[in-house]
């Protein structure tokens, strides 16, 4: 079975849990009690994550950056939501930690294909993904 079949179904899934977790009413999210650093982190684990599922299987540089631009927006239009639902100060914090897990998965998704593609069993699909990267 094809593993790009999950893809678009685990990526909704995901976007509606970060919806879900971002809009719960304040006493609830006092219980969760992420705050601080945690609080970022998880921010940042959790887009990373959504970026990866998003950008699973593209070889197109344009369709991988314009998921993590999409991505931050949407983290943004979440936080938006929350100035206007609860009354709540808009987290430029949490905004920046999204965009910091997006970065980071960005890079290491780069680091991991830059990897396969330079080893030697490394073997592409089709004739026009066979451009390998110089060797060093």
């Amino acid at each position: 079975m094809n593993p790009a079949i999950w893809k678009r179904p685990l990526l909704l899934m995901m976007l509606a849990a970060l919806a879900a977790a971002a809009l719960l009413p304040q006493p609830w999210k006092g219980r969760l009690a992420t705050h601080g650093h945690v609080h970022s982190i998880l921010h940042a684990a959790a887009f990373g994550a959504a970026f990866l599922v998003a950008a699973w299987g593209e070889r197109n540089r344009t369709a991988v950056l314009t998921s993590a631009v999409l991505l931050l927006l949407f983290g943004s239009a979440l936080e938006w939501m929350q100035v206007r639902v609860y009354g709540n100060l808009l987290e430029r914090r949490d905004i920046a930690a999204d965009a910091i897990g997006i970065l980071a998965a960005l890079a290491l998704r780069t680091i991991f294909l830059r990897s396969i593609r330079a080893a030697s069993w490394y073997e592409p699909a089709c004739e026009a993904c066979s451009t390998r990267l110089p060797r060093r």
